[in-house]
C-alpha cells in the first residue's frame, strides 16, 4: 500500500485517539461535545471517494481500485482502522524452533479495564489476531478459530511496551494448535492457546 496513505492514516488514527481520550477523560460540557460533533461531521462529509469492495471480494475492476486486506481493516491491527492500536510485527521462533510472530505495542488508557490495566476482552482480541496470523504459517490451508483459551497471570499495564509472542504448537491434518504469551518486560501477563480447524470444502457443497 502507498506509504503516503499509511502515514496519513496513522496521523488520522492518532487524532481520533486524542479526541476519544478527551471525551472519556475530561469533564466536558454539552456545548463542547456538540461543537466537537459538528466538526467531526463536517470532516466526515469532506471524505469523498470511490467505494471500496469488502476485503474478501477482491478487485473492483470498474473503479480500478483493489480491496484493502483484512489486516488493513482490522479493529485490532488495521493500519486504516481509526480505533486500532499501532502494532509492530516481526517474525519469531518458538521455544523448540517453531514458526511464529512477535508483536510489540503500547496500549493507552483507551483500552483500559481494571485501573491502569488493559481490558481483558481486548487482550483476547489481540491474541485471536496474533494466533490467527501464526496459523497462516502452517503448511496447508489456513483454518478458522474453533477455541481460544486465555490464562491471565497478572494485570497487563497500559502505557507500557508489551510483547506478544505466538508460535505453532502442532499442525495435524484439519487441526492447527498455536500458543502465545504476553509480557511486560520479564513479567508474564497472560498466555493463550488456540485451536484452528481447516474446513472440509467438499462437505460444504
Amino acid at each position: 500500500m502507498d506509504e503516503k496513505v499509511l502515514y496519513a492514516a496513522s496521523e488520522l488514527r492518532k487524532a481520533i485517539h486524542i479526541l476519544a481520550q478527551k471525551t472519556t477523560e475530561v469533564d466536558l460540557t454539552s456545548e463542547q461535545l456538540l461543537e466537537a460533533a459538528k466538526l467531526v461531521q463536517s470532516a466526515s462529509e469532506r471524505l469523498q471517494g470511490d467505494q471500496l469492495p469488502r476485503w474478501w471480494e477482491g478487485n473492483n475492476d470498474a473503479g480500478g481500485q483493489t480491496s484493502r486486506s483484512y489486516r488493513n481493516r482490522s479493529l485490532f491491527q488495521g493500519e486504516l482502522h481509526p480505533f486500532s492500536p499501532t502494532l509492530h510485527w516481526d517474525l519469531y521462533t518458538g521455544p523448540d524452533g517453531e514458526s511464529g510472530y512477535l508483536i510489540e505495542t503500547t496500549l493507552s488508557s483507551l483500552f483500559e479495564g481494571p485501573p491502569s490495566s488493559v481490558h481483558g476482552g481486548y487482550i483476547a482480541g489481540l491474541y485471536d489476531e496474533l494466533l490467527g496470523a501464526v496459523q497462516n504459517l502452517a503448511q496447508g490451508e489456513t483454518g478458522y478459530t474453533a477455541k481460544l483459551t486465555i490464562r491471565y497471570r497478572s494485570f497487563t499495564p497500559t502505557n507500557t511496551k508489551l510483547v506478544f509472542k505466538g508460535w505453532i504448537a502442532q499442525n495435524n491434518g484439519r487441526r492447527i494448535s498455536v500458543r502465545a504469551t504476553c509480557c511486560d518486560g520479564t513479567r508474564l501477563c497472560s498466555e493463550a492457546e488456540a485451536l484452528f480447524l481447516r474446513l472440509d470444502r467438499q462437505s460444504e457443497r
